[in-house]
This record gives C-alpha cells, sequence and structure tokens, in this order.
C-alpha cells in the first residue's frame, strides 16, 4: 500500500483492500475514508466490504465518494473535520489517491488565512 502524507495525521493512498485494513490498524490510524464511489470500482460496492472489515479492527470508516468534476465541498469539510481532531489518524483513499488529496488541499485553502498582497 503506497501512502503519501499531507498532514501529521492525514495520509491518502489509492484504493484499498482488506490486508491494507489490517495494516492500517497496527500502524494506529483512526479512520479510514472512502472517497471512491462504488459504481466505478469493477468489483461494486467495495465500500460494503471495507467497512464490514474496518470495524472489525477498530477503525471507523467513513464513505464520502466524490464524482469526476462535481463539488466537493461536503467531503472537503467532512475530511477536515475528522483531521482536526487531535487523536485521529486518517486515512482518505480514492482510485489513484489524487481526488481525496485534492478534498484536502480544498479544505485547506478555505481555512487558511487571507494575505494582503505585498
Amino acid at each position: 500500500m503506497e501512502l503519501t502524507q499531507l498532514t501529521p495525521n492525514l495520509f491518502v493512498a489509492p484504493q484499498i483492500d482488506e490486508a491494507d485494513l489490517k495494516a492500517l490498524a497496527r500502524e494506529g490510524f483512526t479512520d479510514v475514508v472512502c472517497n471512491r464511489p462504488d459504481a466505478e470500482h469493477p468489483d461494486g460496492a467495495v465500500s460494503d466490504v471495507l467497512s464490514v472489515a474496518a470495524a472489525a479492527l477498530g477503525l471507523t470508516f467513513h464513505y464520502q465518494p466524490i464524482t469526476h468534476g462535481e463539488p466537493m465541498d461536503t467531503q472537503s469539510n467532512a475530511l477536515a473535520e475528522l483531521v482536526s481532531h487531535p487523536k485521529a489518524k486518517v486515512l482518505a483513499y480514492c482510485r489513484s489517491g489524487a481526488r481525496s488529496a485534492k478534498a484536502w488541499a480544498l479544505a485547506a485553502s478555505q481555512s487558511a488565512p487571507l494575505r494582503a498582497a505585498e
């Protein structure tokens, strides 16, 4: 599993599987965010299977799909809320990790203070 760390407690990754969940639990992750719509996965509703497996490992699973070209404000805000918890260690994933990273970038840009041009 290839993880990219965006903040001290937020990582993004491409599509994960049940074996990856076990590794995440061992590494101290608390939450897994699925940003990949089930409809785009060739095996169907993967989030249902991963949700059950995550719960069995003590991970909280969040299904927050992001569809290409659609606004992602809701998903971005939810991700920011999860990451704001001091004891959270969050993995967000989609097909490649790009949508998850963009959702975080949107959240970060909305909370960043505005600076006057120098």
